[in-house]
């Protein structure tokens, strides 16, 4: 079934600009959509009914480039669990439900840890473009858990086995959490591993194949010198530098911290480095932008939000806004044709047992960068365009002027509403231009914050011989500079229109 967006999309056309304002048909902007259900148990699912949401874009498989594909945990009393596959083609707005993997080796069922990954290159007899599926075939008291390969060739229609990576049998020799690349030429699987209990409560391991079928020993890469600690759920991505960032939770760790380490090479972590921590609550994830930006969220995240980092894991996490309620689960996903970033979220496996169950949401959030067209917003009085105070990218952060740079945070979409009012947002940050806390007073701040479809965050556009005043919907007030300042970093405000140059805007093509 097809699983129809929840809200409107927020640009149907772009602003097109020379060096004075006029209308036309650029490429279109980003679109968000969300948050929508793509999957509701039901009430008389076993146990939570649905956990960990996964999610890829094929992007080695020709024609079906840009695909996206989900799956997630689906229980079963009778141990008969499945990972269910949808399929998006319209950039994660819209799912539909293609196929499922079934337990069809060890025969207990796809109960635990599914895993997407697409190849980006050949590896044994499997093209670039195949599909992958690796999950845990577990009894429902984990008895017997083995972790399992699977492959589609024709973009998630139909599964077929490939191999198993590893085994744990007996109830105190669990395997969980498959997490999966392709580095250093090998397919590498690395998964958090109960089987060493004599040493370490459990560790985080990883496995190689140089053909997918055969995997070779296994690698300790976070063993707590402490037995006690369960360090587990890895996350590796790949960072602008080069390197490489694993992130993971560290259960038993005093209010359970979400740490991360850093290599050159995804084969070797210093095992014994029990890492950095960035928060607590454990269920880290992690995903690195095109831009280098590092996008991370764990349960300890409140409100939803991501902490988003710009020097390859160094300095400071920034939080920001999303639209996606919190989630135990949840999976950052890049989408290639908007540039935004798809979350699906779910509740934990300790949340939803009893009538209620797991519903498995999702949406999308611009992080900057998105696709579409940018301008300048340059003042008339003072010749300074419009940006974000320091380049921040913090929700709430002050809009002001500063002479032209051509910092990303001086960039903007500006997109028409179905309405005819427009949408503005920063290229850096992806936030919304609005008036902090949505004030209809003359002399309050203009701010960025995200997207929430509020009238303060909508604009007028009002032609002015070849400038145009920026008119807030909400307020009917015009924005312009704090006392007509020449100032870098002089306050944007609303105001009353007086005529004033300041109140005057031209809107260029950026770079």
């Amino acid at each position: 079934m097809t699983l129809l967006r929840k809200r409107l999309t927020k640009g149907a056309t772009a602003l097109v600009a020379a060096v004075a304002l006029a209308l036309g048909t650029a490429s279109l902007p980003a679109q968000a959509y969300g948050p929508s259900t793509l999957y509701s148990s039901p009430s008389n699912a076993y146990r939570y009914g649905a956990l960990y949401p996964k999610s890829v874009e094929l992007r080695n498989s020709g024609t079906a480039n840009g695909t996206l594909l989900a799956t997630h945990e689906q229980t079963s009393a009778t141990g008969g669990g499945v990972f269910p596959i949808y399929r998006s083609t319209d950039a994660g707005a819209t799912w539909s439900r293609i196929s499922q993997i079934t337990d069809t080796r060890a025969g207990v069922g796809m109960n635990n840890g599914a895993f997407l990954y697409e190849l980006p290159q050949a590896v044994g007899s499997m093209p670039a473009g195949t599909v992958l599926a690796f999950g845990l075939a577990s009894t429902n008291d984990y008895s017997q858990m083995y972790l399992e390969v699977y492959k589609s060739t024709d973009q998630g229609r139909s599964w077929s086995y490939v191999s198993r990576v590893a085994s744990g049998e007996g109830s105190s020799e669990p395997i969980w959490e498959p997490f999966v690349a392709v580095a250093n030429g090998k397919l590498i699987v690395w998964y958090s591993d109960e089987r060493d209990k004599a040493s370490h409560n459990q560790k985080i391991v990883h496995q190689t194949s140089a053909d997918g079928i055969t995997w070779g020993p296994v690698v300790d890469d976070v063993a707590a010198t402490d037995s006690s600690l369960r360090p587990g759920m890895p996350v590796v991505s790949r960072l602008a530098d080069g390197r490489y960032l694993m992130t993971y939770e560290v259960v038993g760790a005093p209010n359970l911290p979400n740490n991360y380490k850093i290599t050159n090479d995804p084969e070797s972590w210093n095992a014994s480095d029990l890492g950095t921590t960035i928060d607590y609550g454990g269920s880290p994830v992690n995903l690195v932008l095109p831009d280098g930006k590092i996008v991370y969220n764990s349960y300890g995240t409140a409100g939803g939000d991501v902490l988003v980092n710009t020097s390859n894991g160094a300095g400071a996490w920034t939080t920001v806004k999303t639209p996606v309620a919190p989630g135990y689960s949840r999976q950052l996903q890049y989408v290639t044709s908007t540039g935004r970033v798809l979350i699906l979220s779910c509740p934990g496996f300790f949340e939803n047992g009893g009538n209620d169950k797991n519903v498995v949401t999702y949406g999308d959030v611009d992080l900057g960068n998105s696709a579409g067209a940018y301008y300048k917003i340059v003042n008339r009085s003072t010749g300074k365009v419009l940006g974000v105070l320091g380049g921040s990218l913090s929700d709430g952060a002050s809009v002001v002027q500063w002479s032209d740079t051509g910092s990303r945070d001086q960039a903007w979409h500006v997109t028409t509403q179905s309405d005819g009012t427009r949408l503005i947002t920063d290229r850096s940050s992806g936030r919304a231009l609005g008036i902090r806390e949505a004030s209809t007073a003359a002399d309050s701040d203009a701010v960025q914050w995200l997207d929430n479809g509020s009238n303060d965050q909508r604009w007028r556009l009002i032609q002015t011989g070849s400038y145009v005043k920026i008119q807030n919907v909400r307020s009917g007030l015009v924005l312009g500079v704090r006392a007509g300042s020449s100032a870098d970093g002089a306050q944007v405000i609303q105001w009353s229109d007086t005529g004033s140059l300041d109140q005057q805007w031209s809107i260029v093509a950026a770079n």
